[in-house]
């Protein structure tokens, strides 16, 4: 069956008449998240919503008042996917969420421009493609693809654009010659003896279950992002087209506006200035690093010389590094004290690192209870805990039990052997 959606991708409101409505519990599909859903399926004599296929994405609307928040085709028939449900027999609106659906047209017959070309002037073949939320991919049957490919395929599906080519669709027969000479990428597997063959001018022709433009210009222009490397030997293309190459664009102008009021200078020199403000903060971080190597070798010893010898250390500094904590256990290392080190983690407030070391007694006592307070992830080794800490506002309570606990060694007795 070809659905009403394919006959008029530009249709946005039809009435038809519900057939069947029944409860589901199938989870909602929306770019690749699955998400629970308790509700109904509800299908149609007919439908403009796109049932997903084709690597394009269902449409979203509403059947009167009621939203429908998934369509899949099964078999024959397109099912909505309702949370109340609708009375058999009842005719009902169909109202498409245009923005989304023209979204999906133009990144679809964007993609069938791009593989086209890439196919018959670059020789490589797409193996799938992805419609993504926010940008979409081609899988090509290479490699590697060089950044003057790249830049020569942008520019033939622009010019292809500007021509303003016209793209239309022929309905055939699975018996139908026309069927064979057609490509099949992405085609359903249980599609129906009915065919849609997507015909861009004379260019191109596509088998397709998915809704498209009727004409290039509509696609406005496609931009290509750029690769990486994909399963197999394969190389995935990243592009956007049409309205998304609009909304990423204002999005660069904003983050623009913003690090230029920052940097405080044009935008030509936004990298000049980045480079310099790096180069400066690795030459801050050094003088830190030394600065703090040096409070370690201070604080040990400070430690060293105090009289009484402590037998125990808590040390909290927010802005301790891994390698002013490893300094400061390896300047204890022969001292027998228990040593309990934490920082916090500049990104995440309340939450750091941890290290609990010293006689096993003592780290058998307090060692459990500490990670408890702390939400700490990680495990003792050899008499020494290092961790993260979860959760740094039971400091006060760690330091509390540490004392304590020492305070009671100090004053049970003595016991004598005769």
């Amino acid at each position: 069956m070809v659905f009403k959606c394919q006959e008029d991708s530009f249709l946005k409101k039809f009435s038809s008449t519900v057939i069947k409505c029944e409860p589901t519990t199938e989870p909602v599909v929306e770019y690749g998240k699955t998400t629970p859903f308790q509700g109904y399926q509800v299908t149609l004599e007919n439908t403009i919503l796109f049932p997903a296929g084709g690597g394009q994405p269902h449409d979203i609307g509403r059947l009167n008042e009621t939203e429908v928040v998934q369509v899949l085709r099964k078999g024959n028939e397109a099912v909505h996917f309702t949370k109340e449900p609708l009375e058999v027999g009842a005719v009902v609106v169909q109202e498409l969420d245009w923005e989304r659906r023209f979204d999906h047209m133009q990144q679809h017959s964007g993609q069938h421009l791009l593989s086209a070309i890439l196919e018959k002037e670059f020789q490589t073949a797409t193996t799938s493609w992805w419609l993504g939320c926010d940008e979409s991919y081609v899988e090509l049957d290479k490699p590697t693809i060089t950044n003057d490919v790249i830049n020569c395929v942008e520019k033939r599906c622009n010019d292809l654009i500007k021509e303003a080519v016209p793209v239309t669709v022929k309905i055939c027969k699975v018996s139908d010659s026309d069927v064979n000479e057609a490509h099949t990428r992405g085609l359903p597997k249980d599609c129906m003896d009915t065919i849609r063959i997507i015909c861009i001018g004379d260019f191109d022709e596509n088998m397709c279950c998915g809704t498209h433009v009727t004409n290039l210009s509509q696609l406005q222009m496609i931009k290509l992002l750029g690769t990486e490397p994909g399963k197999k030997g394969k190389t995935i293309l990243k592009f956007l087209v049409g309205n998304r190459v609009i909304k990423v664009f204002q999005k660069m102008l904003d983050r623009e506006k913003v690090l230029t009021g920052l940097l405080k200078n044009e935008p030509s020199r936004h990298d000049e200035l980045i480079q310099k403000l790096q180069k400066n903060l690795k030459v801050a971080n050094k003088n830190l690093q030394n600065v703090l190597l040096e409070l370690a070798q201070y604080e040990v010893e400070k430690i060293k010389k105090a009289d009484p010898k402590p037998k125990y250390v808590i040390m909290f500094k927010k802005e301790a590094t891994p390698e002013f904590n490893r300094a400061i256990i390896k300047g204890l290392e022969c001292e027998n004290l228990f040593i309990f080190l934490a920082s916090e983690d500049p990104d995440k407030p309340r939450e750091g690192q941890i290290i609990i070391q010293g006689p096993v007694e003592h780290c058998n006592a307090l060692g459990d209870k500490i990670t408890e307070l702390l939400k700490g992830k990680g495990k003792f080794n050899n008499g020494k805990f290092q961790g993260k800490a979860g959760d740094l506002c039971a400091m006060d309570k760690c330091k509390k039990l540490i004392e304590e606990y020492f305070e009671c060694l100090d004053k049970k007795p003595v016991q004598n052997t005769p």
